[in-house]
């Protein structure tokens, strides 16, 4: 047989055993033999290297990303919904749409809403072109590399009995994990002695985001398609026609939909699936309704933030009682004690609970929580455990009421506690622990961004004494490294590689990497667009600071107290003395032209990056988002601009070409 004819058949037929096996569950044939088609196709690949394509079942693991992913914009707005926990808001929206359709009742489509991560698939003449992070909704991150390991993806789509393919079209997704598989995985980190993930979405979101798909193709995600767009919907009369239509194509699709006549049948698709959601391997958090006709979709349309013809119900948080073991103390970046309460393990809403947030000590005062106490936990919004409540009749006869402490349990000193606040914060720039934290925000993905300098290597580091600040990282030697437990040779290469690559990052990410009191990646970009150096912030006064935008004087007290410190006038010398940049790379004048003004771009504009755009708005005093509302004050529209400008257009926002714009900002 043509080797390129045998390698086609060869993928269609392991795209057809992929979706028996993921999608319909109904294998037809053994691993054995599936392994055998498998090693076939390699082995054909590998003696025509010219016949391998993106979308062949071998490519599945891609090279490692070393830049971090595009942002590209969407094909459409992918909008959120409204949602609420009430049965009352449920029969409010009905009647909105009612109304909308002039007294006409709608037939809905009630599905589960998956507890995942939005994407947006993108297939061109039936293979996948691109896949999108949902991000601000109108533009996301390309994540194509790393949605490719998850197997229940089709990489390319065959036709099945009548259905034809349109050359493209969109699904939308949502990316998840079984909960089966977030326990083994947990459950083998506290055997390693590494933290556990807090919950499945978390956990899937963070690894759609990891730079290399080989550690994300061993993560055990999963994905289910719940929306099909060709742009123009050719054929298909109704979301239930989509759903199907996502099902023929071979895309894995809940099963557990239901098309309904009347809000009562909503309302009891609801309370069964909130009474069942346990049983289920998956977390889900609500139920989704929808108008099932896309005319009458259409007829309602949407408001700024969301459809008109669609709506979450969320079901009520999740609750356990169990009794307070302990209440521990840990301590973050900037040397704030944070009480932790130490449970009786119990389930809830399908994990293991064994800690939750306490918030403050005001709060542990408010709720009068003693340990040993009988407690009621809940997971707000399902995500984050928390003591809601104390169950008095439960409590011990010598319980003793809990007191704060006075020093810092990690290194001894007095804690202080600043006027206005609740939190006790440790004074000592050398309490290690509060060093870890200082290192792990340094390193972390929206500041210095150093891959392989997590929190168990910060530990390690700080702990074998070769990092005091982070200034010592930049100090750090092979030899160091490969002196510790888990470096091998690569993996103490491929740190000193992310160490040296965070010499370059822009000024922003290192003022928001310095850690500094209430100074945000917001707060961080205007202070480096007005500064232009670290050395000039560092120098700034209390005057000069409150004079920029976004800077008030807590604000400002809290950068002079933070580079008056006798640590950070070290660590700045090191960070210096060790080439990192100190100065932006686009200088721009600023001034207050723009101040109180906030600005979008959407589309390619010919003489400014949209980094250089943003930065000479944020110097003249005006604000750059991503997303168009009624509060923007102008859309900057460029070549082939997205929804943005379609939105701006709607809401009657003000657009402005780029000769408009530059001659704003006086270039």
């Amino acid at each position: 047989m043509d080797p390129k004819k045998e390698i086609e058949r060869l993928r269609a037929e392991i795209a057809r055993h992929d979706y028996l096996y993921y999608g319909a569950a109904q294998p037809e044939i053994s691993d054995q033999e599936y392994d055998r088609l498998f090693s076939r196709l390699k082995e054909l690949e590998g003696l025509h290297p010219d016949y391998v394509t993106a979308d062949s079942p071998t490519q599945r693991v891609g090279e490692a990303l070393h830049e971090g992913f595009q942002v590209v914009e969407h094909p459409f707005p992918l909008i959120s919904l409204e949602n609420s926990y009430d049965e009352a808001d449920i029969r409010e929206f009905h009647k909105r749409v009612v109304s909308g359709l002039e007294g006409r009742e709608p037939e809905y489509v009630c599905e589960l809403k998956f507890d995942g991560v939005s994407v947006l698939l993108k297939y061109e003449n039936g293979a996948l072109a691109q896949a999108e992070t949902r991000g601000d909704g109108l533009r996301g991150d390309d994540i194509t590399v790393n949605v490719r390991t998850i197997r229940r993806v089709p990489l390319r789509v065959y036709p099945r009995g009548e259905s034809k393919l349109d050359p493209l079209f969109y699904v939308r997704a949502e990316v998840y994990m079984n909960k089966a598989d977030f326990v083994a995985l947990n459950e083998e980190r506290e055997a390693d002695g590494e933290k556990p993930f807090a919950n499945p979405r978390n956990f899937a979101a963070g690894s759609l985001k990891t730079l290399d798909p080989a550690v994300v193709a061993g993560r055990h995600l999963n994905i289910v398609c719940y929306g099909y767009d060709n742009l123009r919907t050719a054929g298909l009369a109704t979301h239930a026609d989509a759903l199907d239509r996502v099902s023929e194509l071979g895309f894995p699709a809940s099963l557990n939909w239901q098309r309904v006549r009347s809000i009562d049948d909503a309302i009891e698709f609801w309370r069964k699936w909130q009474e069942q959601r346990d049983r289920l391997p998956f977390e889900i958090d609500g139920v989704v309704l929808k108008v099932n006709s896309f005319a009458d979709q259409r007829r309602l349309g949407l408001t700024a933030r969301a459809p008109r013809w669609a709506m979450a119900f969320k079901f009520s948080a999740r609750q356990a009682k169990t009794k307070l073991n302990q209440i521990l103390l840990q301590i973050g970046r900037t040397g704030t004690i944070t009480p932790v309460a130490d449970l009786e393990p119990v389930s809830l809403g399908g994990v293991t609970i064994r800690r939750a947030t306490l918030h403050n000590f005001e709060e542990i005062k408010r709720l009068g929580v003693r340990e040993g106490d009988t407690v009621l936990l809940e997971r707000g919004g399902d995500v984050i455990p928390k003591v809601v409540e104390v169950d008095l009749s439960q409590r011990a006869d010598d319980s003793k009421s809990y007191h704060p402490p006075k020093r810092c349990p990690f290194c001894g000193s007095p804690l202080e506690k600043e006027e206005g606040e609740v939190a006790l914060r440790c004074p000592n720039p050398d309490d290690p622990e509060v060093i870890t934290r200082q290192i792990e925000h340094f390193a972390s993905r929206e500041a210095m961004d150093i891959e392989g300098l997590g929190g168990e290597t910060v530990d390690m580091l700080v702990k074998a004494g070769l990092v005091h600040d982070v200034g010592d990282l930049f100090s750090l030697k092979l030899s160091q490294l490969l002196s510790l437990a888990r470096f091998a040779d690569k993996s103490a290469r491929n740190l000193l590689q992310g160490i040296e690559k965070a010499k370059t990052k822009s000024l922003d990410r290192l003022i928001y990497a310095l850690g500094i009191r209430f100074v945000g990646e917001g707060t961080a970009r205007t202070l480096a667009v007005r500064t232009g150096s670290l050395d000039t912030l560092a120098g700034a006064s209390e005057g000069e600071l409150q004079a920029i935008p976004e800077v008030g004087p807590r604000v400002a007290r809290a950068i002079i107290e933070y580079f008056q410190t006798p640590k950070a006038k070290k660590m700045l010398r090191e960070l210096k003395d060790a080439g990192v940049h100190f100065e932006s790379e686009t200088p721009t004048k600023h001034g207050d032209k723009l101040a109180g003004k906030s600005f979008v771009l959407t589309g390619s504009l010919q003489s400014l990056t949209r980094d250089q755009a943003e930065n000479a708005i944020v110097a003249l005093g005006g604000r750059a988002t991503s997303s168009v509302s009624k509060n923007t004050d102008y859309v900057i529209v460029g070549e082939s601009p997205g929804s943005k400008y379609d939105k701006a257009l709607a809401l009657n926002i003000a657009v402005l070409t780029e000769k408009d714009f530059l001659k704003l900002i006086g270039k």
